[in-house]
């Protein structure tokens, strides 16, 4: 048995008594769920790379 910190409330939990791993219950994975919908949440994006990116392929389909 490990015991882990949830991530969403910050309590300590044994990680053999929850479902809803590696959160302490559901309740703590779906307030998790809605930060991620709800953009509160967002990975590392190097937006003018990516608008270059977008704009190289909507060439590169053009010449297609």
């Amino acid at each position: 048995m490990a015991t882990l910190r949830c991530p969403t409330c910050g309590h300590h939990f044994e990680s053999d008594y929850t479902p809803a791993m590696p959160f302490c219950s559901e309740r703590c994975r779906q307030i998790d769920l809605g930060q991620w919908l709800d953009e509160e949440h967002a990975l590392p994006v190097d937006i003018e790379k990516h608008i270059e990116e977008q704009a190289n392929r909507s060439l590169d389909d053009e010449d297609s």
